[in-house]
């Protein structure tokens, strides 16, 4: 056995025998591992969003392209059809059998919508057709002006056609959109037939562009049934519709999305319409104004109480408003009017809350003209005495629907059922005919700073309000409230009762709100304390 300990041959002790290290042994740790797998994954990942992106743009090419090549496609088949089949279903020209104005395409998997729409244009190259105004003209009448060669009106408006293709994915993103005249091949013929402008405003009087515009006439063979989107300058124009002279027959409607929508009515006898239906005349040019306005979704909160502002429940509400359907000033018929032609009225809850939405913004009258109309409780009818919005700048009727404008919000809303009201008003009832009513105050602002405190003059209207030429003789009383102080007034009239013209000494008033007190037959009437538009603000 060789002993592996021991001395060598010079004598010397030597070691046991034993491993020897490599030299600069090295390894990972456990943290540079974690670090390394961290930014591998960062560069795939990377890496893989890079692929999925240009995957998705070429795609989205791929659909581009396709769409642009249906766009073209469609474009060469109207070209090679008749000139007088021009014209798309639904659209702005009256044709007996149109083409329709969507089909559909699918490809690969995907689907594509094709929209075409055709409009009649008319140009100045042989002169413009009958406009209204002459600024109408300018602005319709493509290329003006005429060319000096031109000294009469063009009879035919419809001198060409303009067609749009548009090509759409399923969430209606525009693909591909292409534009093109066509022009008959014979030379224009005197026209037979009348044009229909519309004008589509706002009620700043501003054009509203992309309101949809339909015209209909059920009285002629085959039935009109057109639409147009109004341009930049709010014009949706008809060419080419068949007269109608003899009677008001073609409906015109304007409508567009978070706005109100209107349509024509015709005269009735004598009665002539805010927005008439029209009439349309060979070689001649018809024109109709529709306004239509920015509207909120939810407008009005009712609330009802009695006259010592008791919640009332079960009090159906008529109302009626928006759009005035005629010029004249006695007839005071709306378009909304939930008692005509069907009886659609509201009943108020156990809070005495009702709520009205998609009210055209405007004015609404309760109760009728006088406050005594189809507002009941059963069988019973209640009267109105006042009906306070409380936001805006009038007191008692009408009640104004504000204007809902997503780009200008009103700066006041009112809170019901988790929902935001343009606005609220309190209508205060009594069963008595006789309580007196108030329909408007003249005034709704005292300022300290007046000339005339001394002699602060304002008026009701009303019912039950009898009173005479003669101060001292008024039937009616009529005060002003602050704190513990009372400001009669001194009132004249008439026996009608309708109408009382007030002075008032204010002297000694101070700002901040009042209350209006109107006593008559031994009923008196308080308009609310936390309400400041029923009665005077007083400001410095």
């Amino acid at each position: 056995m060789i002993s592996m300990s021991g001395t060598n041959q010079r004598g010397q002790k030597r070691q046991p025998h034993t491993e020897r290290s490599l030299p600069n042994q090295t390894g990972f740790t456990l943290t540079e591992l974690v670090i390394g797998i961290v930014v591998l994954a960062i560069v795939a990942i990377s890496f893989a969003t890079l692929f999925t992106a240009l995957v998705r743009s070429g795609l989205a090419a791929k659909r581009v392209a396709v769409a642009s090549s249906l766009a073209t496609n469609q474009i060469e088949y109207l070209k090679s059809l008749p000139y007088d089949n021009l014209a798309v279903a639904g659209g702005s020209i009256y044709i007996s059998n149109p083409l329709p104005a969507t089909k559909t395409e699918k490809i690969d998997g995907f689907t594509y919508t094709i929209r075409t729409s055709i409009n009649y244009i008319d140009d100045a190259f042989d002169g413009c057709t009958t406009y209204p105004t002459q600024a109408l003209k300018e602005k319709l009448c493509r290329n003006f002006p005429p060319p000096a060669s031109v000294t009469a009106n063009d009879n035919n408006a419809g001198d060409y056609k303009i067609v749009n293709v548009s090509v759409e994915n399923a969430t209606g993103t525009k693909l591909a959109t292409l534009d093109t005249q066509i022009a008959a091949r014979v030379a224009e013929t005197s026209s037979t037939t009348g044009a229909l402008i519309v004008n589509v405003i706002d009620d700043n009087g501003s054009p509203v562009q992309g309101a949809t515009v339909t015209v209909t006439n059920t009285t002629i063979t085959p039935n009109a049934n057109l639409s147009d989107s109004s341009d930049a300058s709010g014009i949706a124009i008809f060419y080419n519709l068949p007269p109608d002279s003899a009677a008001f027959d073609y409906t015109v409607s304007a409508s567009k999305a978070n706005f109100s929508s209107l349509t024509t009515i015709i005269p009735s006898g004598t009665l002539v319409p805010t927005y008439s239906s029209q009439k349309v005349f060979t070689q001649a040019s018809s024109y109709v104004t529709l306004l239509i306005k920015p509207q909120g979704q939810y407008s009005l909160i009712a609330e009802a109480v009695d006259t010592s502002g008791a919640a009332l429940s079960g009090i159906r509400l008529y109302a009626k408003g928006g759009y005035k359907r005629f010029t004249s000033t006695t007839n005071t018929t709306y378009y909304f009017d939930n008692l005509t032609p069907s009886d659609t009225r509201p009943t108020t809850g156990a809070d005495g809350i009702s709520t009205f939405s998609n009210l055209v913004p405007g004015p609404y009258y309760f109760c009728g003209n006088s406050g005594a109309t189809s507002c009941t409780v059963g069988a019973a009818t209640r009267f109105l005495v006042a009906a306070i919005p409380y936001s805006g700048s009038d007191s008692y009727l009408p009640l104004d629907v504000p204007i809902s404008d997503p780009t200008n919000p009103p700066t006041t809303t009112h809170l019901y059922g988790g929902n935001n009201y343009l606005q609220k008003a309190r209508l205060i009832f009594s069963a008595s005919s006789t309580f007196p009513r108030i329909t408007t105050l003249s005034e709704n602002e005292i300022s300290l700073a007046s000339a005339n405190l001394s002699a602060f003059a304002f008026s009701l209207t009303g019912v039950n309000l009898p009173c005479s030429s003669s101060a001292a003789s008024c039937s009616t009383t009529v005060a002003v409230l602050q704190a513990s102080n009372t400001y009669t007034a001194s009132c004249t009239g008439t026996s009608a009762g309708t109408k009382v013209d007030c002075t008032v000494n204010l002297t000694g008033i101070v700002a901040g709100s009042t209350q209006l007190r109107v006593a008559s037959g031994g009923n008196t009437y308080t308009s609310p304390a936390d309400l400041s538009l029923g009665s005077f603000n007083v400001v410095p």
